[in-house]
């Protein structure tokens, strides 16, 4: 069993090849090429915290089963403002050999499974030369967002919006120094609202339960990735945002039954199906992005992740490290942990 630190992660994902697993996963998920992912889902109280188990597989020999651990240590103690922490695994597994072929540290690898996510969709709805991206969010997942929206649009202004502020131009400054971003005016704005007004895109990655900008500041036009709000109850847009949506989803059923912005407002009438065009794995299959209906005027994405991204970025990770000789190879008959070399020359290469 190869393993995989978080270290070789950062080194073998490439966000190019990253955005064509996504792509490739949601086309497959709407061609109902993937199976329904078992999902497993734990929460405690005393202490606060819990356990989510995905497994899933592509109707090939490889499944993926991921672990995402998150706990708040502190919320005895402070309970209005309780310190996350969270860690993730994942194990890739031959299913017809029934045998582990790799054990891989997933905190990072789920930030770039994610904005590479958001990045395969804003490649569809994004139109070309967009000025400002705002940025709801400055926690773990907000570079990657920022780094991977810009690579597939190039933006003059990034606008950061974050309940620290001080986190949010820390994370300003940290962005500023990438040479990826450079030129990009890259600020922190304190008034939701005015971010929302001024934003062409906006990319939400928040832990928020209630909405955090005002929808009726949105402007006509803006695109609009929705990737917090994971829970049924929680929601990070209003009613009056919802009513003006045209939206997509990455998994229809989980969006519409976990994602508390579509379930909510589904219920409420507030949200027609009709709003709901599909999966986007369809507009990535087609080409085409269908015409905005009158009374629209905004463009949605709602991500919750799904098990494909998994099993296909996974698949894509594994790969790499073997052609390029990453990682450590673990025998599980013994216990002996010995380095690996290079199978053939190192070369990117796409998705598996």
């Amino acid at each position: 069993m190869r393993l995989l630190s978080e270290r070789d992660i950062e080194r073998l994902i490439d966000p190019a090849a990253a955005i064509a697993a996504s792509a490739e996963a949601y086309r497959r998920q709407a061609a109902g090429e993937m199976p329904a992912p078992g999902r497993l889902d734990v929460l405690r109280t005393d202490p606060k915290g819990g356990a989510l188990v995905l497994a899933g597989h592509s109707f090939d020999h490889r499944f993926v089963v991921k672990t995402n651990i998150h706990a708040y240590a502190d919320a005895a103690t402070d309970a209005a403002k309780p310190a996350r922490t969270a860690s993730s695994g994942l194990v890739l597994w031959d299913g017809v050999a029934c045998v582990p072929l790799a054990h891989m540290a997933t905190s990072s690898f789920n930030d770039h499974r994610t904005a590479a996510g958001f990045a395969a969709a804003a490649q569809m709805l994004v139109p070309p030369a967009p000025h400002t991206l705002a940025v709801f969010g400055a926690g773990k997942i907000a570079p990657a967002t920022v780094l991977y929206l810009a690579t597939v649009r190039r933006f003059a202004r990034v606008v950061l919006v974050g309940r620290n502020v001080e986190r949010a131009r820390g994370l300003a400054a940290q962005l500023a120094a990438r040479p990826e971003l450079d030129g990009i005016d890259i600020t922190v704005e304190t008034d939701a609202a005015t971010a929302a007004t001024e934003a062409d895109v906006i990319a939400t990655v928040t832990t928020a339960e209630t909405p955090i900008f005002p929808g009726d500041a949105v402007r006509s036009g803006t695109v609009v990735i929705l990737g917090g709000g994971n829970r049924p109850t929680h929601r990070e847009v209003d009613d009056g945002f919802m009513r003006r949506a045209r939206v997509f989803v990455d998994h229809f059923d989980g969006a519409t039954t976990r994602a508390g912005d579509l379930a909510l407002t589904l219920a409420s009438g507030v949200l027609r199906p009709e709003q709901i065009f599909g999966e986007i794995g369809a507009v990535l299959a087609s080409g085409e992005v269908p015409p905005m209906p009158p009374g629209l005027d905004i463009t949605v994405f709602k991500s919750i992740g799904i098990a494909a991204q998994d099993v296909i970025t996974a698949g894509m990770v594994y790969d790499r490290a073997v052609r390029e000789g990453v990682g450590l190879e673990f025998d599980m008959r013994d216990g002996s942990v010995v380095p690996v070399a290079a199978t053939a020359p190192a070369t990117p290469g796409p998705a598996s």
